[in-house]
C-alpha cells in the first residue's frame, strides 16, 4: 500500500508539471512565432518480486513478476511546426515559410528566433522589437557597385544601414535611341529631340538633337548639341552625322556616335556614347527620342522594402533602387534540440547541432513572407482537451492515495 501512495504521488507531481506546459502553451496562444510544447511520460523503475524460468523437464517457463514504482518525466518536446502567417502591413515585418530561424545578436552572444517583428532604430540598426536584439545578416558595399558579398555566409554581421542612406550621383555614360522617323517626311524636315544627362557632381545638362531629312533617299542628318540653337557641335567626328537606312527601314550606319562635354566647372568632362541602332525609318509619324540615359543626381533614402529573399531594398529620391543588405537564415540538424531562452529566442545545444547559415531560400532554408508574422502553434482545442484529460489523470491519483489511506485506516483499525 506504501508503493501505489508513492506512485501516485509520482502521477500527481508530473501531471501538474504538464499541466503547466499546457498553461504556458494556452497563454502564449497569441505570441508570435512562438513554438508549444509536449509532456511525455514513461513509467519509472520496477521492483521484481519474481524472476522467470526457462522451459524445463516438460514444463512450461515462467514470466518475471514485477511492481512498478510510479511514473517520471520522459521528456518536454518543442513542437517546431510552422504557425499560420499573419498579414500586418508593417513592411519590416518578416515570416518564415520553411524551415530556418532568424539570426540576432543579443550582446556578444548568437540567438535564433522564428519571431520576425523587426524595426529600424534611430542609427540604421535592424533590430528585434521587444529584446533590441540585433538581427544579422550581409551588407552591400557602396565601394563594389553596391554588391552583397555573401560567400563567407559563417559570418553574418549585424544590418546597419545607416551608412547607407545616401547615394553620390554618378555621370551619364551612355544613351540609347529608338522610335521612327518619318520615310514620307519631306526634303529638309526636321525632327527635334533632346535628353537630360549629368555630370559627375550631379548636375543636370541638356544635350539637343536634330534629325533632318535629305535629298538622298533613306538618308537623314544628326546634329547634336548643348546649345538649343546648335551653335557648337560635342559630337567626336563628322557634324553632321550622316544616318543611313536600307530599303527595309532599318538604320545602317550609324549604329552609334560619342558626344563628350567639356569645359563644366569643378566636374569632370561628360563622355557619352549615343546608339541609334533601335531607330527605324518607316511610313508614319516621326518618334524618334532617346529612351534611356544612365547617370543620376544625388539621392537620399526615402523608403525601404524587403523582398521574399531577405533582400533589403532602399529606393532613394532620385528615383533609384539599391539593394543595402540581405537578411541571414539558419537551420539546424535536430531544432527541438535547441534551448528556449524566453523572449521568443533560441540557443545552440549540444544536441541541437551547429547551425547552417545561408541565405533565404536556398538548400532546405524557406522563404521569407514580407509584411506578416508568424503566429503561434498552439492549437486550442487539442490543449483543452489535453487539459481534460491531465486534470483526469490528476484527480485518478489523488484517488489512489485517499483509497490507500482508508486502506491503512482499516489495518490499524483490526485491533481497537
Amino acid at each position: 500500500m506504501m508503493r501505489s501512495m508513492y506512485s501516485a504521488i509520482s502521477g500527481l507531481k508530473n501531471h501538474q508539471t504538464k499541466m503547466d506546459v499546457i498553461g504556458n502553451n494556452i497563454a502564449n496562444v497569441n505570441t508570435y512565432g512562438f513554438k508549444k510544447g509536449r509532456v511525455v511520460f514513461k513509467d519509472a523503475l520496477y521492483q521484481t518480486m519474481k524472476t522467470g524460468s526457462a522451459p524445463q523437464d516438460n514444463r512450461g517457463g515462467t514470466n518475471s513478476m514485477s511492481i512498478g514504482l510510479g511514473m517520471s518525466l520522459g521528456s518536454i518536446d518543442t513542437i517546431n511546426t510552422p504557425g499560420s502567417s499573419q498579414s500586418t502591413g508593417k513592411n519590416t515585418d518578416l515570416c518564415i515559410s520553411g524551415n530556418g530561424y532568424f539570426i540576432v545578436q543579443s550582446g556578444h552572444e548568437m540567438l535564433y528566433t522564428r519571431s520576425g517583428a523587426f524595426d529600424f532604430d534611430e542609427t540604421g540598426n535592424f533590430y528585434a522589437l521587444g529584446n533590441g536584439a540585433l538581427v544579422l545578416g550581409w551588407m552591400a558595399d557602396p565601394n563594389n557597385n553596391w554588391n552583397i558579398n555573401t560567400d563567407d555566409k559563417g559570418n553574418p554581421v549585424p544590418i546597419n544601414i545607416g551608412g547607407l542612406s545616401s547615394l553620390a550621383p554618378q555621370a551619364s555614360t551612355a544613351m540609347n535611341f529608338t522610335g521612327n522617323l518619318d520615310s514620307s517626311s519631306a526634303d529638309s524636315a526636321i525632327v527635334p529631340t533632346s535628353k537630360v544627362v549629368y555630370d559627375s557632381l550631379g548636375n543636370e545638362h541638356t544635350i539637343y538633337f536634330q534629325f533632318t531629312k535629305t535629298a538622298v533617299p533613306n538618308e537623314w542628318e544628326c546634329r547634336i548639341s548643348a546649345e538649343p540653337d546648335f551653335s557648337t557641335s560635342i559630337v567626336t567626328g563628322t557634324d553632321p552625322i550622316p544616318m543611313e537606312f536600307d530599303t527595309s527601314g532599318r538604320l545602317v550606319s550609324p549604329t552609334g556616335v560619342d558626344v563628350e562635354l567639356s569645359g563644366i566647372s569643378g566636374a569632370e568632362d561628360i563622355d557619352i556614347d549615343i546608339d541609334f541602332s533601335s531607330i527605324t525609318q518607316y511610313k508614319g509619324e516621326s518618334t524618334a527620342w532617346a529612351s534611356y540615359c544612365d547617370g543620376y543626381t544625388s539621392g537620399d533614402l526615402r523608403s525601404i522594402s524587403i523582398d521574399e529573399t531577405g533582400t533589403i531594398k532602399g529606393t532613394f529620391s532620385n528615383g533609384q533602387i539599391r539593394d543595402l543588405g540581405m537578411v541571414a537564415l539558419a537551420t539546424f540538424q535536430n531544432p527541438a534540440g535547441l534551448t528556449n531562452m524566453g523572449g521568443s529566442l533560441f540557443q545552440v545545444s549540444s544536441n541541437s547541432g551547429d547551425p547552417n547559415i545561408g541565405l533565404p531560400g536556398n538548400e532546405d532554408r524557406g522563404v521569407l513572407i514580407p509584411s506578416n508574422l508568424e503566429m503561434s502553434n498552439v492549437d486550442l482545442s487539442e490543449e483543452f482537451v489535453d487539459m481534460i484529460t491531465t486534470q483526469r489523470g490528476f484527480q485518478a491519483n489523488s484517488r489512489v492515495i485517499t483509497t490507500s489511506d482508508q486502506m491503512l485506516e482499516e489495518l490499524v483499525n483490526l485491533k481497537r
